[in-house]
């Protein structure tokens, strides 16, 4: 397992871009933490294939409860990577496998 971040760097309501290699190929994923829950989201928009952070390299996260994508303004719920608005047409985000052990996030 890919240690991604230390669970006490990720504020809540927070959501990071995260850059990291899975079988040889360069990944870059959204995690995102909202109380004890931790998630991670292949970072593209299903709905024009974008990265969702802006240029700065921040995520928008509306409400506390919605990742925002810079593009086009689609919605996805923070958890769930759901499609809460916007031109996403009900795809979600791709969710990843991870899981918090020892006060790190590892990529399963």
């Amino acid at each position: 397992m890919t240690p991604l971040a230390r669970l006490d760097a990720l504020p809540d309501p927070c959501a990071i871009v995260v850059e990291t290699e899975q079988g040889g190929a360069r990944l870059s994923l959204i995690l995102t933490r909202s109380g004890d829950r931790v998630s991670a989201f292949r970072n593209k928009c299903p709905h024009a294939g974008y990265p969702l952070q802006r240029a700065d390299g921040r995520i928008v996260i509306q409400e506390n409860r919605y990742l925002v994508c810079s593009a086009h303004g689609a919605s996805f719920t923070l958890t769930e990577g759901a499609c809460a608005g916007g031109p996403c047409n009900g795809d979600g985000l791709e969710r990843v496998a991870v899981e918090v052990r020892d006060g790190l996030v590892l990529l399963r």
